[in-house]
């Protein structure tokens, strides 16, 4: 079918022209066109029919809707209304060089959190996440400008301005709420390349027997927001961290109410004559309260407990009544609290003067001393791994020096069962023996050996005679009770937690820069994402969300609002944006952290007027 129009040549012959080819023959079609030119000798118009959706498809045609690609967005969009609402872009906006580079640096990195936040186990590069997400859209700058060369310039530039940005952030935090108490703890990050001026090469906390690292101090408060952090060498000892902290706090006297909160690694004898000082906490001197635990072989250095009555108490299984444990306790003087702990305030505890040369005696401390029967089991059950992990080697090695296939020297052999039981900390509870041993050679015999391992009864029930018991050391002028006191201590895991957040779901470790201010931006971008999952938590705890239907962390809750993307569409050539439907629990998740209107921003249904299909 053809649609033709008449006219005239130049000559004055008649003539026609196509005008349109309308494809083979339609009965309905070419009836369709003769109503419609009908209606145009008399000039009117025809509307099609609307009376159903399949008659609009037959008088309008097919759409053409084409997905082009789909975008995670609601994790990305939740970390931004965080990251601004906290006001991190203004502070940073503020301290990154003027604009036209101020708001891409800031951009950067608001997008680098995003990603810790998002994404932190994927081993794809940053450019690789930005392609598949909603950065353009919700931070509003066009993900393809974050190159290498710029993120790497960022970089730079947040670690110059690393020092005022800590101090922007605390105060921030300080200002809704002087922290009640300030947890402080090491760890250490290694280099599969580079590593910087601060590494050192030593073993991890992980176990790596000879890796470059550096250590990463960390200070949060009682909600696990971090306050301050810090890059230190690789090879230290923990007790040489501590004064250059309380340096630090003396200079800010709007901390001094908070109770200091730290591990037993460390405590020494200097340390815990700077944290009493003059026993006044009048500002003078660098005392300042304080609350930690002393390892457990150290505990007759700082109380007098009854060894017997402690035997006594090792001695019961972990099957034991709770009555016989409550009478061992008892001797002890320690008294039921709750559950499986039984604790006793010390009061003012007088240390004795040690027994080593430098003769220097620890300051008088408030003591706390408790007992806890799961800590007791937990580290038994850690030792008896241990124990049996080394016996396992020993038959091992047994094995093959009876096949040896040529000699063995003795030294050799007892350095590799002394190194497990040195890594494992059970060298004091073995005697280890090399025996000669003949093995069966072609010829003759061959000279290698036997390994006997021999228990040493009472180095393991000097190592068993604290197993449970914690002693809590504290400013004399500090008052709690022990109840609470063992609570404070026992939530110092919030520090450990924030650790645990950055190395593994942050994945901090391990990194691979070169250079420190690679080094020191990279902490910082998993601070900054620590940060704002804590605020996420933080709203999470104040919603009258039911704790049942709570997820267990911001990381939970984020991957759950993973399921609504942005959807980038064409219709009939023209571009348009929605986003996936959000479900009850979604929404539910979305108001309690008061984020709900985030859903506005992209709809989710397109609507076009049928003028324009």
């Amino acid at each position: 079918m053809q649609v033709v129009s008449s006219y005239r040549r130049p000559d004055g012959m008649p003539a026609t022209k196509v005008v349109a080819h309308l494809g083979p023959y339609d009965p309905v079609l070419s009836e369709n066109l003769a109503h419609a030119f009908a209606a145009s000798r008399m000039g009117q118009c025809l509307e099609p029919k609307r009376d159903s959706a399949e008659g609009l498809q037959e008088a309008a045609g097919y759409v053409d809707v084409r997905v082009r690609k789909n975008l995670t967005y609601l994790p990305v969009a939740v970390v931004s209304h965080f990251f601004r609402n906290f006001g991190l872009d203004e502070l940073l906006n503020g301290l990154l060089p003027k604009p036209p580079r101020a708001a891409d640096g800031t951009a950067v990195i608001e997008a680098l959190v995003a990603n810790r936040c998002d994404e932190p186990g994927s081993k794809r590069a940053f450019q690789e996440w930005l392609k598949q997400a909603a950065i353009t859209e919700v931070i509003r700058v066009d993900g393809e400008r974050m190159n290498n060369t710029r993120v790497h310039r960022v970089m730079n530039e947040l670690a110059a301005i690393d020092k005022k940005l800590q101090e922007r952030i605390e105060d921030k935090i300080v200002a809704n709420g002087t922290p009640l108490l300030l947890y402080l703890d090491l760890t250490d990050t290694w280099f599969e390349a580079g590593g910087g001026k601060l590494a050192r090469r030593g073993r991890t906390k992980q176990g790596h027997r000879s890796k470059k690292k550096i250590h990463i101090a960390l200070l949060v408060n009682e909600a696990g927001l971090p306050i301050r952090w810090s890059l230190l060498p690789g090879a230290l000892s923990e007790t040489t961290v501590l004064p250059e902290w309380l340096d630090y706090l003396s200079n800010r006297p709007d901390l001094n109410p908070a109770v200091l909160v730290f591990d037993r690694g460390m405590p020494c004898t200097e340390n815990f004559l700077k944290l009493v000082g003059n026993g006044q906490l009048d500002g003078q001197d660098g005392g300042r309260l304080f609350l930690t635990s002393v390892k457990s072989d150290a505990i007759p250095t700082y109380v007098e407990i009854d060894t017997d009555a402690l035997d006594a108490l090792q001695v019961l299984a972990g099957e034991a009544s709770a009555e016989d444990v409550a009478t061992a306790c008892a001797v002890l003087g320690l008294h039921h609290l709750k559950q499986e702990t039984y604790a006793s305030d010390l009061g003012i505890v007088n240390p004795p003067m040690p027994k080593t040369k430098r003769r220097v005696q620890p300051p008088s401390m408030h003591g706390y001393v408790y007992f806890n029967r799961e800590i007791q089991r937990t580290k038994r059950a850690g030792r008896q791994e241990k124990i049996d992990k080394v016996h396992r080697f020993v038959a091992e090695l047994n094995e093959e020096l009876r096949h040896a296939k040529q000699p063995r020297k003795p030294d050799p052999t007892r350095r590799k069962v002394t190194r497990l039981l040195e890594k494992l900390k059970l060298l004091e509870i073995f005697d280890v023996q090399v025996e000669p041993f003949d093995a069966e050679g072609k010829k003759k015999p061959i000279a290698s050996q036997q390994i006997k391992l021999k228990l040493r009864e009472d180095m393991l029930r000097n190592t068993r005679r604290y197993d449970g018991i914690t002693l809590l050391v504290a400013h004399p002028k500090l008052e709690m009770t022990v109840d609470y006191a063992i609570s404070c201590y026992r939530q110092k895991n919030v520090v450990e937690a924030d650790f645990r957040t950055i190395k593994s779901v942050l994945k901090l470790r391990p990194t691979f820069h070169a250079q420190d201010p690679k080094i020191q931006s990279h902490v910082t971008f998993c601070v900054l994402a620590l940060l704002v999952e804590r605020l996420i938590e933080e709203k999470l705890l104040q919603s009258d969300l039911p704790s049942k239907f709570r997820p267990e962390s911001a990381d939970a809750m984020l991957k759950e609002l993973a399921s609504v993307e942005l959807n980038r569409l064409v219709i009939q050539g023209q571009d348009f944006t929605s986003r996936t439907e959000a479900d009850d629990r979604i929404r539910q998740l979305l108001i309690a952290i008061g984020a709900e209107h985030i859903l506005d921003a992209f709809p989710e249904t397109v609507r076009l007027p049928v003028s324009t299909l």
